[in-house]
């Protein structure tokens, strides 16, 4: 049964406004924008995202988006201070070229469930160390970036494989941010991903039906840190905030 677009959304709204009045972790982001554009006949989704991650800094780096197999060049991911001194998070991505693309499923370096994606197959773009999701099931497409932090080992050392990411509701654009953790050095770091089904047309028919589910088998319950777990990664969170930690990928 297909998820309409008026209707992901709604349940969406749900979900974020049960997660803040369980007095849940604040949203890791100050502020998201999306826009769609029409570029030669292609839909162009363009997403930027201000972090709300105090004194923490990202690295300044991009990498182009290169698509798997076809080595075509669709879009740019980067990582940037905005000039309000707020980390930033640009893509820039042509979903029309990876529309006919094999997809898979996917999950976060630990293994836990990417939220709002959770078990859908989608598009894995490898950019060097960070990937970028696309999910263009009919109805709830999604768009999503993992960024591997070897910073947060340490963190994930104390805590194991947790998972603290947050709802938001930015400007309209529903979706969650934060970090995921595990003892495994390398599979720690920060993701974001934002439901776009509200902002693209729904243009692509049943090209995807073969490779995607319509519908996410959400049997599998996303992890998420014990009270206990979450005053450590606060903790080691607040020591890297005082000493303005440049975080390394």
């Amino acid at each position: 049964m297909k998820i309409s677009q008026t209707l992901k959304f709604l349940v969406l709204s749900l979900l974020l406004t049960v997660f803040v009045s369980c007095g849940s972790q604040a949203p890791m982001v100050d502020d998201v924008k999306v826009n769609v554009s029409n570029v030669d006949g292609d839909v162009v989704v363009s997403l930027t995202a201000d972090l709300a991650i105090g004194n923490l800094m990202l690295p300044s780096v991009s990498f182009p988006i290169i698509l798997p197999k076809t080595g075509k060049e669709v879009g740019i991911v980067s990582l940037s201070q905005s000039a309000a001194g707020l980390n930033q998070i640009g893509i820039d991505l042509n979903v029309s070229s990876g529309v006919h693309l094999e997809t898979t499923a996917a999950r976060l370096p630990n293994g836990a469930l990417m939220p709002i994606i959770l078990n859908q197959n989608v598009l894995t773009i490898p950019l060097g160390k960070v990937t970028v999701l696309l999910s263009l099931n009919s109805g709830a497409q999604a768009l999503g970036i993992i960024i591997p932090i070897s910073s947060f080992d340490n963190i994930g050392g104390k805590v194991g494989t947790t998972v603290l990411m947050p709802m938001f509701n930015k400007n309209g654009n529903l979706g969650a941010a934060g970090i995921y953790t595990s003892k495994v050095a390398g599979e720690n770091g920060f993701a974001l991903v934002t439901d776009i089904s509200n902002k693209i047309p729904d243009i692509f028919g049943n090209a995807l039906v073969a490779q995607q589910r319509e519908e996410a088998d959400v049997s599998e319950e996303l992890l998420s840190p014990s009270r206990t777990e979450k005053r450590i990664i606060d903790k080691e969170l607040l020591k890297m905030h005082k000493r303005k930690a440049v975080l390394k990928l």
